[in-house]
């Protein structure tokens, strides 16, 4: 949660891979080149610049084993519909070693009154 809240919630994910992120990271991410920790970090770093007002609200986590699953909402800009994030991270000694993402966007319409979050 640390992980995220740092990288994306305050908008440092350089800081928060070097703390947090083996060298040796693998991203599994379709829209990363190279799938690199540091392509990673460009990745993210690009985004954030091309949406400054762009809000990520982690939603709740869940951890077995070497896994954690961490579930989020984005919010690309102010009044926008939210996308609905699954992270998936493998940790090996405490650090994130591989990451995988399903990504749900806005629905177009809403036949179930449940919310997603």
């Amino acid at each position: 949660m640390t992980f995220f809240r740092e990288g994306l919630t305050e908008l440092q994910p350089r800081k928060s891979f070097e703390r947090y992120v083996s060298r040796d990271f693998i991203e599994h991410k379709p829209d990363v080149p190279l799938g690199t920790r540091e392509a990673t970090i460009a990745y993210l770093e690009k985004l954030i610049q091309s949406l400054p007002d762009a809000q990520w609200e982690p939603i709740r986590a869940i951890a077995e084993g070497e896994f954690v699953v961490l579930y989020a909402r984005f919010t690309p800009t102010p009044g926008a519909e939210p996308f609905a994030i699954a992270d998936i991270f493998r940790l090996r000694e405490s650090r994130i070693v591989e990451h995988w993402d399903v990504v749900g966007h806005p629905p177009t319409q809403r036949l179930n009154p449940n919310s997603r979050f």
